[in-house]
């Protein structure tokens, strides 16, 4: 059996324990808080990155599309026009 100073010792260790468990758990809540500010963040990014790319794709479909008038625009000339000379 163990004495009334050993019980207390065992008492103050457990309480040490404790505490010392408590402040390492608050950690780990302050870390996955700042990972969720980051995932956050992230996806903002994404969106925004996923728009951007959206709007170039659209201004490209239009370059092509003047591109393709431009070309078919000189052959249309090229065929019918035997009046032009080519610089």
């Amino acid at each position: 059996m163990a004495s009334k100073y050993e019980v207390e010792q065992m008492l103050i260790q457990s309480i040490e324990n404790c505490n010392k468990q408590s402040k390492h758990i608050e950690g780990l809540w302050d870390e996955i808080g700042q990972k969720q500010n980051r995932i956050a963040d992230l996806n903002w990014e994404i969106t925004e990155l996923k728009s951007e790319n959206e709007e170039l794709i659209e201004k490209q479909k239009e370059k092509e599309k003047a591109i393709s008038k431009a070309q078919y625009q000189k052959n249309f000339i090229d065929a019918y026009s035997y009046r032009r000379t080519d610089n």
